[in-house]
């Protein structure tokens, strides 16, 4: 769910979406913050970017139900139910791959993965947010 509001704002702040200079961003700042060697960050990364791949698929479905207007309360229900069917695909995923992880990474390393890549996904959605205010007072 993160991952789809960051696109969206990426993509209102930049005017586009390069997700290759986000997904080089994310590297970059995980590498650094959990201290991965290149061995490490190599056989991890490889990983983690086949997983975000399969979750894509899911974040594009769920982008479009967010954006669905519904119009009765039956539709507004069908639109929460499959939202929640996504979400706990795309947590099976992330799930399947932590197991695939734990196998090239060792799990206190994994654990700071993981709090890096959340502290990526705030500090690039506060930065995406004051950009867009400093926008929306200038217009």
């Amino acid at each position: 769910m993160l991952c789809l509001i960051l696109n969206a704002a990426f993509v209102c702040a930049q005017g586009r979406f390069d997700p290759n200079k986000v997904r080089l961003e994310t590297h970059k700042f995980i590498t650094k913050e959990a201290n991965l060697s290149a061995q490490e960050a190599s056989r991890f990364f490889l990983i983690y970017d086949e997983m975000r791949s399969k979750q894509r698929v899911y974040f594009d479905r769920l982008r479009t139900l967010h954006n669905t207007k519904p119009k009765s309360a039956r539709e507004a229900s069908d639109i929460i139910t499959k939202s929640d069917m996504l979400e706990i695909q795309l947590k099976h995923i992330e799930q399947r791959y932590h197991v695939e992880m734990l196998k090239v990474i060792p799990a206190e390393k994994l654990l700071q993965i993981l709090e890096a890549e959340r502290r990526f996904h705030r500090q690039m959605f506060r930065k995406m947010a004051g950009e867009g205010k400093g926008r929306r007072e200038n217009h």
